[in-house]
């Protein structure tokens, strides 16, 4: 499919880039929104227009459906910059533009409208993608406010971030309050999750095996149901289950049926789970090709994981694949948040490969992954430090003066 870059008129960007200027400090204070807040409009012709839109985009006509959304948004509709932003976040109809879409649902969420809270979600997870210094812990509050304005779904995203303490301390009830609260209101994606920590006894707690399989099979039930339905998560969930054997017997066939299904709904971590499972399988090289093209649409829309194994690939030069352009999808995985890629960008800083050698540059990406609790991150970091410990004693050794074994 191709894709136009679509773009904002120039006052609204102007307008756009002082909302994002503030959008960190302001979800931070607890003041989402400014204290004059904007009421929708309320127009049946507009209306009217944007449910033509989201028919355009069911059907797969992108480009038409975001010409229309940036005209509604130009003119200030508030659920047009929120189908916008989502065409922006997720490639659809333009290029893939993750601070273009934080800055349009920054503009939408400034309005007391239907889908605000859906807009503060949707913000919450663009902070999630993000590597500066507080974005866990202003993705965290955009979660809560969410949650204030009336979208459940964020019971979804705060069980996450309370389970790994990502942005926060480590709160395991709380964690599991949001995750029952996120199965009673619907989203078995998140059951899931939680049936997976049943099941275990992750973090010290207790496994309740009859407990995980009763809120497994209920997630299962309301996974096919939404997938059938057109949910793309849902079905690369499924996909995801039948994969890795969880909770049902493991079926490779049905596992890509499945991701096949979400991909064609748009679902960048679809078609990377559905390229790296085509690899996985020794593939002809007709195969090769098509999970590599998979690959790359997941990375064009910005998939932290897809830019990740890209670029992987790339610095072993498999399928032919020039080890030089490694860098480039990993500094992308970077700047979307996803900690893989600062462990990998990480050690080629350490030792100089395709990049300066910066062992200060390897130390922070390794800090930054090993904060958001990857272990390959948390391994590079203690290699750094322990090789830079071992240098600091030769330094040390060699800087003091020579003792005679004799005195006088």
């Amino acid at each position: 499919m191709t894709r136009t870059a679509k773009r904002l008129s120039i006052w609204k960007l102007m307008l756009l880039g002082t909302v994002f200027g503030v959008s960190g400090a302001i979800a931070l204070s607890g003041d989402v929104v400014p204290a004059k807040v904007k009421s929708e409009r309320i127009d049946p012709t507009i209306e009217e227009m944007i449910k033509q839109a989201r028919g355009l985009q069911k059907v797969g006509r992108w480009d038409a459906a975001a010409d229309l959304l940036t005209q509604l948004a130009n003119d200030g509709h508030p659920v047009a910059l929120y189908h916008l932003g989502r065409a922006y976040k997720n490639g659809w109809g333009v290029d893939a533009d993750l601070a273009q879409a934080r800055l349009i649902f920054m503009e939408a969420v400034r309005y007391s409208f239907s889908f605000r809270g859906e807009t503060a979600y949707e913000l919450g997870r663009l902070f999630q993608r993000s590597s500066g210094e507080r974005c866990a812990e202003i993705a965290l509050q955009w979660f809560k406010k969410a949650l204030v304005w009336d979208y459940p779904k964020a019971h979804v995203q705060l069980a996450k971030h309370y389970e790994r303490g990502i942005g926060t301390e480590r709160n395991l009830p709380a964690a599991f309050d949001h995750y029952e609260q996120a199965a009673i209101h619907g989203y078995p994606s998140s059951t899931i999750n939680y049936a997976r920590i049943l099941l275990t006894g992750r973090y010290g707690t207790i496994a309740d095996p009859e407990r995980a399989a009763f809120w497994a099979s209920r997630a299962i039930e309301g996974l096919e149901k939404k997938a059938r339905d057109g949910s793309a998560s849902s079905a690369k969930t499924l996909g995801r289950i039948f994969r890795d054997g969880e909770f049902l017997p493991a079926d490779l066939s049905q596992a890509k049926d499945w991701f096949l299904r979400s991909a064609d709904l748009g679902d960048a971590g679809a078609m990377h789970d559905l390229g790296q499972m085509i690899l996985a399988s020794d593939p002809d090289e007709d195969s090769i090709q098509n999970a590599l093209n998979w690959l790359r649409l997941a990375a064009k829309a910005e998939h932290g994981g897809a830019l990740t194994a890209l670029g992987r690939l790339h610095l072993r030069e498999v399928y032919g694949l020039p080890s030089q352009e490694a860098v480039d999808f990993f500094e992308r995985g970077v700047d979307v948040g996803h900690p893989g890629a600062m462990e990998e960008l990480g050690r080629l800083y350490a030792v100089g490969q395709h990049v300066p050698q910066d062992r200060t540059k390897a130390l922070e990406l390794a800090g930054k992954g090993a904060d958001r609790g990857h272990q390959g991150s948390a391994r590079l970091l203690k290699e750094i430090q322990k090789t830079d410990e071992a240098n600091l004693t030769v330094i040390e050794r060699s800087t003091q003066p020579n003792q005679s074994k004799t005195e006088g």
